[in-house]
């Protein structure tokens, strides 16, 4: 008897997808502005270009995992990448390097959003208390395995993508007159539409360099379905959100752009009032947990992965508690020695290197599987 499709799996990866996806830059707006809306009236179709790069790598990457079963992302580069022979220890090391690269990144941008969040929320508490909390939180998260991350992950996505909706939507209802007026001028700032597609693909190459965040977690799909499922619900979810809060921060162009916190912004234009704000706050909190808990959970897997095939164990429990550990220990570190304003800059770099390392081997690869069939789930008897 074959497998059955696993309906909770299939949403719970795609909020994991979410999640991990929506961090601090996204949550704050900063990204919204920084990759759509200083572009202009591009920004009303630019995100559903961007998701939909990146879902088709996700549809290679997990249809590929699920069918080898490899999983962290180390093993599931070496699969991928076997046919190209002496290339394939090249491509991984890059899948590597890119990964470990962002995990640290974004993991210490997270952990610096949230601690300099809670000190302005609440006054008592300082920084680095802060940073320890969220450090401790997205730790005990991590440990515990890939079905505590996707739960974790569906509760936070449902709050977060609540929330959005809330704030985006009245902003919408408040200042709908607005956005006409910015699209029907058709404003076209920094180079027009080759400059804003490349921005678009370069945002797409950022999140897939996240990629061994999201087939760590895929194990819990078993058909083709539910990968084809899983891609589409993720989708949906990203591109609506990512499009509802970059047409909402258009509706404010071109005052908006010099913002360093644009949600704020618009909250406080959109009719949210305090209650608003408050609900911001809770945002970027839930959103810098989830990105950090994506991130660490598929660093800690490849190296238990790693550990488990070297010494021949079953379990790798202990050795996902460790990798935890030092993960969240660095990024803390990275959050708590100034390195925030330096690395922050790296965002737009790694899009640029993700392009050519990442996102085009894995489309190249995925049309040599699939004409091979090596992308069709195999249904076990």
């Amino acid at each position: 008897m074959g497998s059955k499709s696993n309906s909770w799996g299939v949403w719970s990866v795609a909020f994991v997808w979410f999640t991990t996806h929506f961090g601090g830059g996204f949550a704050s707006g900063r990204q919204l502005v920084d990759f759509y809306v200083k572009f202009g009236w591009y920004a009303i179709f630019m995100p559903v270009i961007s998701t939909a790069i990146i879902a088709l790598v996700l549809y290679c990457a997990w249809s590929f995992a699920v069918r080898h079963k490899v999983y962290d992302y180390y093993s599931w580069s070496a699969e991928y990448y076997k046919p190209t022979g002496p290339g394939a220890p090249v491509f991984s090391a890059a899948i590597e390097i890119m990964y470990l690269i962002i995990l640290l990144m974004a993991t210490g941008v997270a952990f610096a959003t949230g601690g300099t969040l809670l000190t302005q929320q609440f006054p008592d508490i300082s920084y680095s208390v802060g940073t320890v909390g969220l450090a401790v939180f997205i730790w005990a998260l991590t440990i515990w395995g890939a079905e505590t991350v996707r739960k974790a992950a569906t509760a936070m996505a449902i709050l977060i993508i609540s929330g959005m909706l809330v704030i985006y939507l009245s902003n919408l209802a408040t200042n709908f007159s607005k956005l006409t007026a910015v699209v029907s001028a058709a404003p076209s700032e920094n180079g027009g539409f080759y400059a804003a597609l490349w921005q678009s693909v370069k945002y797409a190459a950022l999140q897939c360099s996240l990629i061994g965040a999201y087939t760590a977690v895929v194990d819990v799909l078993h058909t083709q379905e539910d990968v084809r499922k899983t891609t589409l619900i993720g989708f949906v979810v990203n591109a609506g959100i990512l499009l509802l809060a970059a047409t909402g921060a258009l509706s404010h162009y071109p005052d908006i752009l010099p913002e360093a916190a644009p949600i704020t912004y618009i909250t406080r234009h959109g009719g949210g009032g305090d209650i608003g704000v408050a609900l911001v706050s809770m945002i970027i909190i839930l959103a810098v947990v989830s990105t950090g808990v994506g991130l660490i959970y598929g660093g800690a897997r490849r190296v238990s992965t790693w550990w488990t095939k070297k010494t021949g164990t079953t379990s790798s429990r202990k050795m996902d508690i460790i990798s935890s550990t030092i993960y969240v220990a660095i990024s803390w570190c990275v959050a708590s020695f100034g390195l925030i304003p330096l690395i922050a800059q790296g965002y737009t770099w790694v899009g640029i290197l993700s392009t050519p390392l990442v996102v085009i081997p894995v489309l190249l690869m995925g049309a040599y599987h699939k004409s091979r069939g090596n992308l069709s789930v195999i249904d076990p008897e």
